[in-house]
């Protein structure tokens, strides 16, 4: 077992000023993002009434980070962060704003547009996540990181919720209005974020961009404790963003509830985590981190298996609490770990590439199991994504350090 002389407190975030103001500009961002998605998603399944369908936006959503993610880390290093994060939200509050009324005229428009969309997110996902590890004393990262996290999650619930409210009572068009006047009032949290800038002096030409990219990579291949933690955050954003994708069917097919009541999975899923949020603290002042990180596995993965064979209301909303639960476990410990063991000045360049591999997750899994669960059933997908959860647990049993 592992102590500390102080356990890390929650009071001791929340009084930090710029931590706040952070957290609340993440708040609004998730909170116009995932209505944004909303629309998205609704649209693109109108369309096609496929499993395959609704993975378009999601695949929007991974392609940019794939091929720009860990360049904008890159530059994430060298600019002032807070203006980084501010335009990335000013930005896409513009071009929502500006294609209100065009995005349901097409699957490929929907595609496109939200391609652009995700462009500009890539330089803000780095940015905040270098700039939480600054302003949060060490010893309070890993509640600070559990509690975005979890607002994370909440958001994204309370998004769809949101979103069915408002094209409910405005229609798409408008509803993409109000996700454009989210993404605004978070650039304007985010100008009062007080956050030190360090100004590295490095050139901009492609070679020296290059060069910077591959001191990120190289302090990757150098690093095990890295690499392994990449490795986990792939595994348990996959294992998200498929379950995430199959909610729909499964509510509608399997449980019974209709598809436009998925989001009930999704709440008992973000209550999971709000109790694994709480019971961190005393978790991680007591236990080490890689037996944190393998019960978050082994909980998830066999959640998972036992969901595959349920039809059961209340059995399904158990598992997902679990797994709410389990996931938190994994998620915050793991990126404690890269912000305490990356130096300050490649943290950009670092949560720049991991942004990357997070979002790859939205992209090939998230395509291979929709095809998956339309030719084989969706018990089968979610049976395979179960297993799939148990090889990161064995790897975390075999690790010999403590990450």
């Amino acid at each position: 077992m592992e102590k500390h002389v102080i356990p890390p407190k929650f009071s001791a975030v929340l009084r930090n000023r710029s931590f706040m103001f952070l957290w609340t500009a993440q708040m609004l961002s998730q909170l116009a993002d995932r209505v944004y998605i909303y629309v998205l998603v609704l649209a693109a399944y109108n369309l096609t009434h496929t499993n395959l369908g609704v993975s378009v936006p999601m695949l929007s959503f991974g392609i940019p980070s794939v091929l720009f993610a860990s360049f904008a880390g890159v530059y994430v290093d060298r600019w002032n962060k807070k203006y980084v994060m501010f335009f990335s939200c000013f930005l896409r509050a513009a071009v929502i704003f500006a294609i209100a009324f065009l995005l349901e005229s097409s699957l490929l428009w929907i595609f496109l547009v939200s391609l652009g969309v995700y462009t500009i997110a890539q330089f803000f996902a780095p940015a905040e996540a270098s700039s939480l590890a600054e302003i949060v004393e060490r010893e309070n990262l890993i509640l600070a990181n559990s509690l975005f996290v979890t607002t994370w999650m909440w958001t994204s619930v309370a998004a769809f919720g949101l979103g069915a409210l408002l094209v409910g009572f405005f229609g798409n068009e408008k509803t993409l209005m109000i996700s454009s006047a989210l993404y605004l009032l978070s650039s304007v949290a985010i100008l009062l974020v007080s956050i030190k800038h360090s100004n590295l002096n490095a050139g901009s030409s492609v070679k020296t961009v290059k060069q910077d990219l591959l001191k990120g990579l190289e302090f990757i291949r150098r690093k095990a404790v890295i690499r392994y933690a990449f490795f986990k955050m792939f595994m348990v954003t996959s294992a998200l963003s498929v379950v995430s994708m199959l909610a729909i069917q499964f509510a509608e097919k399997y449980i019974g509830i209709g598809a436009k009541n998925f989001g009930y999975l999704v709440i008992l899923a973000g209550g999971g985590m709000i109790f694994g949020m709480w019971a961190l603290g005393g978790l991680s002042h007591y236990f080490k981190k890689n037996y944190i990180v393998f019960a978050g596995f082994f909980m998830t993965g066999s959640c998972l298996v036992l969901l595959s064979q349920t039809k059961n209301l209340y059995l399904a909303f158990f598992y997902c609490f679990v797994l709410g639960f389990g996931n938190i476990l994994i998620n915050a410990t793991v990126q404690t770990v890269i912000a305490h063991k990356t130096p300050r000045s490649l943290r950009g360049r670092i949560f720049g590439i991991q942004n990357m591999l997070i979002n790859f997750a939205f992209t090939i899994p998230v395509v291979a199991f929709g095809m998956i669960a339309d030719s084989f059933g969706l018990d089968t997908s979610i049976l395979l994504l179960g297993l799939m959860l148990y090889l990161p647990a064995v790897m975390v049993l075999f690790e010999a350090k403590e990450t």
